[in-house]
């Protein structure tokens, strides 16, 4: 539980570097009150501090069972490299959105603007997680066609944490649940799952919140750790991936919540 650690560590570390908070850096919710997406900068350094000290510490294992220390390394390096570049992405969309003059939403949005000749910020994060995908795809292992499949996997991963980033710690949970899944044989998702639990009290409380930033990293870097389950497991979570973000054109996930009332017991468990 190294990565786990290190992951509390680097997002403490990076909170108590950012105490004179982040000018320009305030939002306003659904409600209306100001919160902070210093939340996503901390989540990041948490990712890049536990994945870095997960990969020091099994010097001498492996990563999973079924994987040399070799295939463990690459693993790491894609991590980093997904989880960075789509931070860079989510930077881009949170700050440089007003530097553009047309605006979209979804894909169908954003690139029905390209199509008009009118780029937006979200056309640029998509590409950025694109390209960043397709280099950590290309560390995971396997053939040219599952390299395709894992890349793909860690662009909609991004894009879909993103998607749950509206309401207090709804995209940290969904986070969350994934990587207990995952945790007991990938040190990838201990590391999101440190990442993850440590801000999530101040996300509940609307004081922070991920971001495009924070969460296309978050999602980008549970895409990787999903990359190294059996084949036929990643093409089922890819085709739910999908299908889920064909649905999130046409319908509202947050309507859904809200008048699902298990769902919206569990999205509003512990929210202050």
């Amino acid at each position: 539980m190294i990565g786990f650690a290190g992951a509390i560590a680097g997002s403490v570390a990076a909170r108590h570097g950012l105490t004179g908070g982040l000018p320009g850096w305030e939002r306003t919710n659904y409600t209306g009150s100001a919160v902070s997406l210093a939340g996503g900068v901390e989540t990041a350094a948490g990712l890049v501090a536990g994945t870095l000290a997960a990969g020091a510490s099994r010097r001498g294992a492996t990563w999973w069972s079924s994987t040399s220390e070799q295939s463990g390394a690459r693993y790491a390096l894609a991590a980093l490299v997904a989880t960075l570049t789509a931070a860079g992405a989510g930077y881009i969309d949170d700050h440089l959105e007003d530097r553009f003059p047309a605006q979209g939403k979804g894909f169908h949005g954003h690139l029905g603007a390209l199509k008009s000749g009118k780029p937006t910020s979200g056309v640029l994060k998509i590409g950025a997680i694109g390209v960043g995908a397709l280099c950590a795809g290309s560390l995971t292992g396997g053939r040219a066609g599952e390299k395709a499949l894992d890349a793909a996997l860690i662009a909609l991963s991004a894009n879909f944490i993103n998607l749950l980033d509206l309401r207090p710690g709804r995209a940290r949970k969904a986070a969350g649940v994934v990587a207990c899944c995952l945790a007991p044989a990938s040190p990838l998702a201990q590391v999101a799952l440190g990442a993850t639990v440590a801000g999530l009290r101040e996300d509940l409380q609307g004081k922070k919140m991920l971001g495009d930033l924070g969460a296309n990293a978050l999602g980008a870097h549970l895409g990787v750790a999903l990359s190294a389950l059996p084949l036929r497991t990643k093409v089922a979570i890819l085709a739910a991936l999908v299908a889920l973000t064909a649905a999130s054109e046409k319908v509202s996930f947050s309507s859904i919540i809200e008048s699902t009332p298990v769902l919206r017991e569990l999205d509003a468990l512990g929210r202050e």
